[in-house]
């Protein structure tokens, strides 16, 4: 049956994941941050009160803290925050000379009384404020709502929040007016009442390549303050050892919590909870799927996942994902009819044994792959699993609805059968920054709105997108707006990027403009000459918007991200001129120029170094071993892993070290060269510090008496006296 109102959740939470209504959007007369009433309520000197039931203290606690800490910011002061003993829920900011006493009497009766009728009716994450002269009330139907409440109104003053608070934007990542004499606009009529479309807005740490347990705290925080309300990461990604829940548990958990964020965790593959190595007879030679149909290995993983689930109480919905580029045994396959129906007897077997054993846990699984499709035939998935669609093949060329794109067009046919043929909740998975873009400045927004427009139509109840710290800068306004479409799906994606530009760049805002125009291709189609072409004139324009921008900008504060745009933009430009290589030599050229780019800003926020990168200058990188990298405190490295010099000559070779977590470091340095090689120093100390690279140039000598052939110089490394890095080789070829 065609879904035509979104599904609610249930045990997943009813408290934090309730759906909304189906046609619920914006309402109120003002709009969020609309104006419109007389007088307005002075920030300096006031003080915010707060409320709310004990199980629900932590999450409105924290928003009052938010509110009164912005705030303070804004008129540089305090503003302090206490607890009401007012039943409901909710926030008040009242300033100097407001009534204080007693239990109720502190908030002005006149601020709440639009509300309640606001809010009537709503599901639990509408929010609603009001801005007066005796004060200001921001309130919702939840606890997360109330949240919600506190950074519209402080939208409402100013405030916008851009991107996590990453170290690479050094204080850039939100803007916080300044003004001791605040007086927030007054609302319209009643207040302004918001109500997020879909139920679950979801971000994905997937590869987790550069992604931190400190970096994932400013990640939540950036949801909260955009409305998401789902934070998905991997059990064990691809049972790799890396990209771990656990790692990162002690400090995602609590900051989820008083965020009211929920916590999703599972993904690839099934073999995390049923390694082959211990569980041999369970699998099929080729096939990297357990024997699904064994009744033994399906009850292991059960029992193992159900284990697992009980130790983490904080976990709402566990993700049963096969491994990516899954093989399934043939024999799982010919017992069930399809591989999407074998995945259906796995999600649905856990889903019953969670429904007895932890009833608060929601089983999800992703349409991908192999299984893209729905089951054929049988019972299908439970109306409890939430199902995740994810078309890996699509492109952003077109938008997945658009009948004239070949790789879209059925991939859409599949989302409509899913909305026909699912009986519980829809998401989408959108691959809006992808890996294999390499960190390149795609920019799609009109198709993700086109896209959203199609996903609301056929009743879908989400949408989610990975990300990665290492590249968030070029894909800041894609993760912005993916995040606003996921609670308007109607959002107009031009009117947005005007007030985005607006907002982020100020006077620069035109030239910007141009940027984005200029850098809106998306790199799939970069294996044609003719297109690859025309994306690296388009690069060019927009370098030379850049350059305009960053005059316009001249001793302001936005110019420090334009900087780092034009940055990012020579990276892009060297990437593409690989493609318009038309020779072997110039190819080679181009990727020396890329890969020394990479090199050289790859802790900045710009760029993701991983095997896509580094594959695309010729060089070789296992896929797991792109995370190690971005877990260091600092690294250390050759600026060129090789050089060539005669008999009695000499060369120059230079170290460079670089700070990866951005708090500073001293990297300790020695070398070994075989009998022959000297260096002008074998040993030494680099300090490095967020931009600032540490770097020393060396000079490389061999005797006169040194056979020709090649030798390698060992570079060891060491952060600040007691963490090993990893070493660098030098080849040297004498001839």
């Amino acid at each position: 049956m065609l879904r035509t109102a979104a599904v609610g959740a249930t045990a997943v939470a009813a408290t934090a994941l309730a759906a909304p209504e189906a046609a619920a959007r914006k309402h109120g007369t003002g709009g969020t941050g609309g104006t419109g009433g007389t007088g307005g309520t002075q920030v300096a000197g006031s003080a915010v009160l707060w409320w709310a039931p004990d199980a629900e203290a932590e999450v409105v606690s924290f928003a009052a803290s938010e509110l009164a800490g912005y705030l303070g910011r804004i008129v540089s002061g305090p503003v302090a925050a206490r607890r009401s003993a007012r039943p409901g829920r909710g926030l008040a900011l009242l300033p100097a000379g407001s009534p204080s006493s007693g239990a109720h009497g502190d908030v002005p009766a006149s601020l709440g009384a639009g509300a309640d009728r606001l809010l009537a009716g709503r599901g639990p994450e509408a929010h609603t404020f009001t801005v007066g002269a005796t004060g200001a009330l921001a309130t919702g139907n939840g606890a997360r709502a109330v949240l919600y409440a506190a950074y519209a109104l402080l939208e409402h003053a100013g405030v916008r929040f851009f991107a996590p608070a990453f170290p690479q934007y050094e204080g850039r990542a939100e803007r916080v007016p300044r003004d001791g004499g605040l007086v927030i606009p007054a609302t319209a009529g009643a207040g302004t009442v918001a109500e997020p479309a879909w139920t679950w807005r979801r971000k994905y740490v997937e590869e987790g390549t550069s992604h931190t347990a400190e970096g994932l705290v400013l990640l939540l925080d950036w949801m909260a303050k955009n409305r998401l309300n789902t934070l998905v990461h991997p059990y064990d990604y691809n049972h790799w050892g890396h990209i771990t829940y656990d790692r990162v548990r002690e400090s995602v958990s609590p900051e989820a919590a008083r965020r009211g964020i929920v916590v999703e965790v599972g993904g690839h593959g099934y073999e995390s909870f049923l390694p082959r190595e211990r569980y041999p007879d369970f699998y099929t030679p080729g096939s990297n799927v357990f024997n699904v149909h064994d009744e033994a290995a399906l009850n292991t993983y059960v029992r193992a996942v159900t284990g697992y689930l009980a130790g983490r109480p904080e976990i709402a919905v566990f993700d049963a994902w096969p491994p990516d580029t899954a093989t399934w045994p043939a024999a799982s396959v010919a017992a069930f009819g399809s591989v999407a129906d074998a995945e259906a007897h796995v999600v649905n077997t856990l889903r019953a044994a969670l429904a007895t054993a932890l009833p608060s846990v929601r089983v999800e699984r992703v349409a991908y792959g192999a299984a893209i499709a729905p089951p054929s035939a049988g019972p299908g998935f439970h109306p409890e699993v939430l199902i995740d669609f994810a078309p890996y093949e699509r492109n952003y060329l077109h938008a997945l609805a658009d009948p004239a794109s070949g790789p879209n067009a059925p991939l859409a046919a599949l989302l409509r059968s899913w909305a026909e043929a699912a009986d519980g909740p829809l998401s989408v998975y959108d691959y809006n920054r992808r890996y294999r873009w390499r960190s390149l400045p795609v920019r799609p927004l009109r198709i993700l709105a086109a896209d959203a427009r199609f996903y609301e139509s056929l009743g879908v109840d989400g949408l989610g997108s990975y990300s990665e710290p290492a590249d968030w800068l070029p894909f800041e306004a894609v993760h912005l707006f993916s995040a606003r479409l996921a609670r308007e799906p109607g959002t107009d994606p031009d009117a947005w990027l005007a007030e985005y530009l607006a907002d982020r760049f100020g006077p620069a805002a035109g030239a910007l403009g141009e940027y984005f125009r200029a850098t809106a291709a998306d790199p799939d189609g970069l294996a044609d000459p003719s297109y690859a072409a025309a994306v690296l004139a388009g690069y060019r324009s927009a370098a030379t918007a850049l350059d305009s921008a960053l005059a316009a900008l001249a001793g302001r504060e936005e110019r420090l991200v334009v900087a780092l745009l034009r940055s990012h933009l020579e990276l892009a430009l060297a990437d593409v001129t690989i493609s318009v290589s038309a020779t072997a030599a110039s190819r080679a050229t181009a990727r020396a120029a890329y890969r020394a780019l990479l090199e050289e800003r790859r802790f900045r926020g710009l760029v993701l170094q991983d095997i896509r990168a580094v594959q695309r200058w010729g060089g070789s990188l296992a896929h797991r071993d792109g995370y190690p990298l971005y877990h260091l405190p600092a690294h250390a490295s050759l600026v060129s892993d090789r050089v060539t010099l005669a008999r009695g000559g000499s060369a120059a070779v230079r170290l460079r070290a670089q700070d990866v977590d951005w708090r500073g470091h001293t990297v300790t340095w020695s070398a070994s060269a075989p009998p022959g090689l000297t260096l002008s120093a074998a040993s030494g100390a680099l300090t490095v510090s967020g931009a600032s690279d540490g770097a020393r140039r060396l000079t490389l000598t061999a005797a006169g008496s040194l056979a020709p052939g090649t030798h390698t110089v060992v570079f060891a490394f060491t952060g600040d006296g007691t963490v090993p890095l990893p070493p660098a080789r030098l080849t040297v070829t004498v001839v």
